[in-house]
């Protein structure tokens, strides 16, 4: 426990001090504070995009490294600080013009961490994670087939944290051979997908569906996902809200919910956990239950003014024979610009006796965050 009191410590001192040192960075570049985040980035880059206005192909190289450390107190002799990899990637989006309004897109982008999930290492293999093609058109909507992000993941799953991964979500980020179509018109948008992954006798192995409508000062966002694969046809499905009441603050709630024989993400992505642990190998601070019915319900809250940003989010993963985790987590965030970002982030897990984590000690899980992202 004194060892988590020093790392936290340790950690906000460094966040204080460098965002101290750099008001003159924030105050040439000051970010937007009519939201406290953004909800839908990814959302509106598919499903309303900018089409090209003249022939020229274009190639955009962009990418996004999320460096840090972190402490996990898993009440085990290895607990420690620990470099970390916070989801960095690199892509090339490549785009043609091919009619008024119409546009051929690609897309391949590759994570940087290596496979033990933690470390950005030296000489270590990229791992895919988009790869897709796609016909946009700024009349009809766009479609795309490939590796690609999900529609339930855009309109109700996105993280708030600067790390990228919350840690009390259901379902998953990305999936491969999905069919998706979006369309977007006033203050509506859709999605849709279907996936065709594996010669299993299923030609469609899953449906998602997603819906948002955007109030200006609020949003609606509602998806669900259809098991088709075997046996197990299950559903997961959810909504999400968000309210702008006054510029700067933003608040959130969600709620998700699978059946018991959903079997194609039977858990939560982001989880708190130690991969490389000598003595406890990967331990997941949110352990799954197969076989039961689940949820997730969280609310959020975030005040941002100027280049600062202060939030928190409180979330239950809850089984239905297994029980609950409750998730505490808070996390100051200093906008360096509309590019940079610095953070440091407090989460603490609450578990009942049978979704404790599967370590040698059997204690809730706490982690301490320090980081920096920078966006190119």
């Amino acid at each position: 426990m004194m060892n988590k009191a020093r790392a936290a410590t340790a950690a906000a001192v460094c966040c204080v001090a460098f965002a101290g040192v750099v008001p003159s960075v924030a105050a040439q570049t000051p970010p937007s504070t009519s939201q406290g985040v953004a909800t839908s980035d990814t959302l509106k880059g598919v499903a309303a995009p900018v089409v090209p206005r003249d022939d020229e192909f274009q190639v955009d190289f962009y990418g996004s490294l999320r460096l840090g450390m972190d402490y996990v107190d898993a009440g085990t002799p290895d607990d420690a600080i620990n470099g970390r990899d916070f989801l960095s990637r690199v892509g090339i989006n490549a785009r043609k013009r091919i009619g008024d309004g119409v546009a051929l897109v690609g897309t391949v982008e590759y994570g940087l961490r290596s496979d033990n999930l933690v470390d950005l290492q030296q000489n270590g293999d990229p791992t895919l994670r988009l790869g897709y093609v796609g016909l946009q058109s700024e009349k009809y909507g766009s479609l795309y087939y490939g590796s690609q992000s999900m529609v339930f993941h855009r309109f109700v799953r996105g993280s708030y944290f600067g790390d990228g991964l919350d840690s009390v979500r259901l379902g998953s980020i990305r999936d491969d051979d999905m069919l998706q179509y979006y369309y977007s018109t006033g203050n509506l948008t859709v999605g849709a997908a279907v996936q065709s992954e594996r010669q299993d006798g299923d030609s469609l192995d899953q449906f998602q569906l997603g819906a948002e409508y955007d109030f200006k000062i609020a949003k609606l966002q509602v998806a669900a996902i259809k098991d088709n694969q075997g046996i197990n046809t299950g559903t997961l499905w959810g909504v999400r809200g968000w309210i702008y009441p006054v510029d700067g603050v933003t608040l959130s709630a969600y709620r998700h919910q699978q059946t018991e024989d959903f079997d194609i993400y039977r858990g939560s992505t982001g989880t708190i956990r130690l991969r490389d642990a000598e003595t406890e190998g990967r331990v997941d601070g949110i352990p799954n239950c197969p076989g039961q019915s689940r949820s997730a319900t969280g609310v959020y809250a975030s005040y941002r003014t100027g280049g600062n940003q202060i939030h928190g989010r409180f979330a239950v993963d809850s089984c239905d024979v297994s029980g609950n985790v409750k998730s505490y987590k808070i996390e100051y965030m200093r906008h360096l610009s509309k590019d940079a970002r610095l953070w440091v982030g407090y989460e603490t897990l609450d578990n009942d006796p049978l979704r404790a984590p599967a370590s040698s000690s059997g204690d809730s899980m706490s982690q301490v965050e320090l980081g920096v992202r920078y966006d190119f």
